[in-house]
């Protein structure tokens, strides 16, 4: 994965695979993503995180209220996971926007791990 090449899909599978559940605030939420520029027609995916199952990628809605939008340009989401940029420059452009309970926006970095080559965090959400 790129900034030359993005792909929303496999954005979203390698999110789905770093996140720190132990690090979320409740622990049974919804996250649904919306990339704006995605390059395909889906553009809205929701992570639906369980107690004691996987968490699950879903590419329809899977009818569940919905606990953190995070509305981002796919450009934005993939520099901030990659560590090109950071979560809290992309968010300050507003480029990232986090709509809905505070506690997760709040702790974005924490449950949000980056991919491996990013490093560490720098930043809060």
């Amino acid at each position: 994965m790129s900034l030359q090449c993005l792909d929303a899909r496999m954005l979203m599978w390698n999110i789905r695979r770093k996140l720190d559940r132990s690090a979320l605030p409740i622990s049974k939420c919804v996250i649904q993503f919306t990339l704006n520029d995605a390059p395909n027609a889906q553009v809205n995916y929701w992570l639906v995180v369980k107690p004691g199952l996987e968490t699950d990628l879903c590419f329809q809605d899977p009818g569940d209220n919905v606990d953190l939008f995070i509305i981002s340009e796919l450009r934005a989401m993939t520099s901030a996971w990659m560590g090109h940029s950071s979560f809290a420059t992309e968010i300050g452009k507003d480029a990232i926007a986090l709509v809905g309970h505070s506690g997760m926006a709040r702790s974005l970095t924490k449950w949000l791990i980056r991919s491996r080559f990013a490093g560490p965090a720098d930043e809060a959400a």
